[in-house]
């Protein structure tokens, strides 16, 4: 064991503790003792404890003894165990001073390694840097002799008029750092003369080369010698002229797209108003046109990126799209005037003179499919624009884009775009009002008019059409165009017409010139708006559906934005659709209901036995509505489409409804005259559920309860249905005011029974 490590002993010290404790507590026990004897010799006026209490306490501590020795005992037993983990601590510890030792050696070699590593650090340092001044020393010798060589290269080169190897030569010298050769020079003071005019040489010959590679490129471009163009637009990178050739080769090209664009203008005036492509010449043209330039980038774009790198080919194609702006604009220009565009649009619009003659809309629809023939030929145009811009030139692809964004051809567009959505609404519109004035009925049969399905083709036309223009801000124009022309036109019309009303059969209606067509036509429109709910939510589903399968990269958001405003021309159509059947009801249902049940006050409710059992045999009563309604219904089922004739069949059954209660509030009965009014309206309501898809049991729930009352053998009974705990309680829809006044109709109940019903 190591000097400086004592030993612990622990476990002596805690049974000493022990010990102590135990002979404390025997300490304490005698004092007690002594303090119950010598108590007897206190005064009296001193407190004496209990001889019991002694007796406890000494108990006590006669227990914790006990338990206080065989703790003493356990602790004992163990002290062996202790001392072994005591030693085998000691021995951890001593293993700790081995390791210490090994870290202090690891220590000392890290610090000497670091130090080694800093000292081959600055030496590596220093050799990069005369490796550095070595690399740059030969760079300067090589650049010597390629001064040299390029100074007698381009001699011998310019007097066998081979430019190209001339050209090579001054490329190399162009390459080569000038500052560093005039350095090189002031170092080489004894060779100074030889560099400086090898230099003087060569900026002379660069500047005489240029010259003569920038006139002969002019003078082959003026006789259009294709073979020498092509051989001098090589030379000009070489020499550092990237955008004087640039500038030059499309200036050529531009001269052969003018000559072509001339052709094609002249054709497409010159083109025969009776050829099969006259309504469309133009957009010919144009095509044409698209088609030469998109032909010359295809062409000459391998020979830039060859000669003159990726990067130009932007430039190239923005100085190209300043040519086909220009030509574009003149048959753009031609196409205006030919075609009388302002002319019409003034016409269309102006309001000041009824006089003038609006254009026709076939004619419009013609210059409508050549404007949108157009616009497809730009958006074809401006994709193939994008798509040759090299993948490499991620940079340089939003100055593709804005290059032809901001070009006169896409603004003349976008005017023409203004313009076409001008002609796409009028024709619209004129053309729903067409359909609206030769609106007519196929046959007796027939449902609905030919208007809901003219007005829909119209509109599906219209926004197919503006989806070929490959513009999703035109498709949402002219699909917002659409929305705003059914709710003006078609929903405003089938307003009208249902808001008029539907004559009824009365004196007065018998006078009407044409009493029957305007029959026919209210519940044509009637039919139509249900008709037309229903083109209307599958047209803007088949929007939803088609056009993002045709339109590449197409916004839903948007395009579900622009087509939920279809919402609002159902609720138009559905309000219209409610107005209509309101009128019916009002000028038709209610008469003639309230005739049929008129009849109810022919027939006493105060009946005997012999009148009850005659009335369950045959109520002529029920059976006569039951023959009137069947008779109606038969007449308007082959005049409503399915869903209207089942509205239609709701509207009678609750009219009948109501117009039963009404009587029966009019009229007195007994306990068996109340369970005939009971079968009456059993019947209507097992009548009324088999005539209509729709549910109707629920439009008789208030007149059940009704009868529920006057069925009542006494008012007690009433309780039954009052109390939730009886089974029989149910949601009333009568009033407590309204049970009461049933209660009363029965002429056999008392009123001071009435009175005492609590609701």
């Amino acid at each position: 064991m190591p000097a400086s490590r004592k030993p612990v002993r622990q476990g002596p010290s805690l049974i000493v503790c022990l010990l102590i404790i135990i002979v404390n507590r025997r300490s304490v026990k005698t004092t007690i003792v002594n303090f119950y004897l010598g108590g007897l010799s206190m005064s009296s006026n001193e407190e004496y404890i209990a001889p019991d209490e002694v007796k406890n306490a000494l108990a006590l501590l006669d227990k914790e003894e006990v338990s206080s020795k065989k703790r003493l005992l356990t602790f004992s037993n163990q002290w062996h165990s202790v001392i072994k983990e005591i030693d085998s601590v000691n021995q951890q510890f001593s293993s700790l001073d081995s390791i210490k030792s090994n870290l202090c050696q690891i220590e000392t070699r890290i610090q000497d390694s670091s130090k080694l590593a800093e000292d081959i650090s600055s030496k590596v340092r220093q050799l990069d840097k005369i490796r550095g001044r070595v690399s740059e020393c030969q760079k300067r010798v090589q650049d010597l002799l390629d001064l040299q060589l390029c100074s007698e290269g381009v001699q011998i080169a310019m007097k066998n008029d081979e430019l190209e190897k001339a050209a090579a030569h001054v490329h190399r010298y162009l390459s080569i750092d000038q500052t560093k050769l005039q350095r090189t020079a002031d170092d080489m003071a004894q060779d100074c003369s030889m560099i400086t005019s090898s230099l003087k040489h060569l900026q002379n010959a660069t500047d005489h080369l240029q010259n003569t590679v920038s006139k002969r490129f002019d003078q082959a471009s003026l006789i259009q010698d294709q073979k020498s163009i092509e051989r001098y637009f090589k030379i000009f990178p070489l020499l550092g002229m990237h955008d004087v050739g640039l500038s030059k080769f499309v200036a050529y090209l531009g001269r052969i797209l003018k000559n072509t664009a001339d052709k094609s203008l002249k054709n497409v005036i010159d083109t025969s108003i009776s050829s099969n492509r006259a309504s469309i010449v133009f957009a010919d043209g144009l095509t044409f046109l698209f088609e030469e330039v998109a032909k010359t980038i295809e062409v000459q774009q391998p020979l830039i990126e060859t000669h003159y790198g990726p990067d130009y080919i932007v430039q190239f194609m923005s100085q190209l799209q300043v040519h086909c702006d220009t030509f574009s604009n003149d048959i753009l220009t031609a196409f205006l005037k030919t075609r009388k565009v302002k002319e019409l649009l003034k016409t269309m619009w102006d309001e000041s003179d009824p006089n003038i003659e609006k254009p026709d809309s076939k004619d419009i629809d013609l210059l409508i499919e050549e404007i949108v023939l157009i616009l497809a030929r730009y958006d074809l145009y401006a994709k193939f624009v994008n798509k040759h811009i090299n993948v490499e030139l991620e940079s340089k692809s939003s100055t593709a884009k804005s290059f032809l964004i901001n070009s006169k051809l896409c603004c003349s567009i976008q005017e023409l775009m203004g313009r076409y959505l001008e002609f796409e609404r009028y024709y619209m519109e004129e053309s729903i009002k067409k359909a609206i004035l030769m609106d007519t009925l196929e046959g007796d049969e027939a449902l609905t008019s030919s208007m809901v399905d003219d007005v829909f083709f119209i509109i599906r036309k219209c926004v197919m059409r503006s989806l070929r223009s490959g513009s999703l801000d035109l498709l949402c124009a002219v699909i917002n165009n659409a929305i705003n022309a059914l709710e003006t036109d078609l929903c405003t019309f089938f307003s009208q017409v249902l808001n008029s009303g539907y004559p009824g059969s009365g004196y007065f209606n018998r006078f009407t010139p044409d009493l029957e067509k305007i029959r026919q036509t209210f519940l044509a429109s009637l039919n139509n708006t249900e008709v037309a709910i229903e083109y209307s939510r599958s047209l803007a589903q088949t929007f939803k559906e088609e056009i993002p399968l045709k339109l590449k990269d197409c916004n839903m958001e948007k395009l579900d934005s622009c087509l939920s405003d279809f919402s609002r021309v159902n609720t138009l159509l559905v309000t219209a659709n409610k107005n209509g059947f309101k009128q019916l009801q009002n000028s038709l249902i209610e008469p003639k209901i309230q005739a049929w049940v008129e009849q109810f006050y022919e027939y006493s409710y105060k009946m005997s036995e012999s009148e009850f059992s005659q009335m369950e045999a045959d109520n002529p009563f029920v059976q006569n509505i039951i023959l009137q309604v069947d008779n109606i219904f038969k007449e308007f089922k082959n005049k409503l489409t399915s869903n209207n004739y089942d509205v239609f069949v709701v509207a009678i059954a609750i009219e009948t409804s109501v117009q039963l209660e009404k009587v029966i509030m009019k009229t007195e009965f007994n306990r068996l005259g109340g369970m005939s009014l009971d079968k009456v309206v059993r019947t209507l309501i097992n009548y009324f559920s088999g005539a209509s898809a729709w549910p109707v049991r629920e439009k008789f729930s208030r007149l059940v309860q009704v009868t529920t009352v006057l069925n009542l053998e006494q008012v007690s009974d009433l309780n039954e249905f009052l109390s939730p705990d009886s089974g029989m309680c149910f949601a009333w829809k009568l009033t407590p005011d309204n049970i009461r006044q049933i209660l009363k109709l029965r002429f056999d109940f008392r009123e001071e029974d009435i009175r005492k019903i609590k609701l």
